[in-house]
């Protein structure tokens, strides 16, 4: 038993790397609760890394820090710091996201993305056939749709 224990350690360990955001739906199913329990916590500040990524004002479209959810699994505080996490997730060295990238990393359809870009949400630095969103864009979007 005590190796199975350390083996689910090890995947959760690298899935808040490859994958830095959780739909509420992942978050509950990690966390063994409700879809509505997630948006509790949220609430509550008991998960702070969350974000709104909705266009439009249309329903909330909440995505988590895949490592705050695993924080609280293993019953541990959740990093609340925006900075170091945003700074994880993208890099200085990376200037520039494509959509089908930021759909992975978000968890969503790369045509949410686009929705994002057409609203004038997320900037555009690519050429006519090919869209690119800049690290500031990208920065600037998370902090400012941050859930408090």
């Amino acid at each position: 038993m005590r190796r199975r224990e350390h083996t689910a350690k090890i995947r959760n360990q690298s899935l808040a790397k490859c994958r830095p955001f959780s739909s509420v739906w992942q978050a509950s199913t990690l966390l063994d609760c409700t879809e509505r329990r997630i948006y509790h916590d949220v609430q509550a500040g008991r998960l702070p890394l969350a974000f709104d990524l909705s266009y439009r004002g249309d329903r909330l479209f909440l995505r988590v820090a895949t490592a705050s959810v695993v924080a609280v699994q293993r019953r541990r505080p959740p990093a609340a710091e925006l900075a170091p996490f945003l700074a994880e997730i993208a890099p200085e060295t990376k200037i520039s996201f494509r959509v089908p990238e930021l759909a992975r990393m978000w968890q969503c359809d790369p045509d949410h993305i686009y929705h994002l870009l057409a609203d004038g949400i997320l900037e555009d630095i690519g050429g006519a056939t090919r869209y690119r969103v800049p690290r500031d864009s990208v920065m600037r979007f998370l902090a400012e749709r941050r859930v408090k």
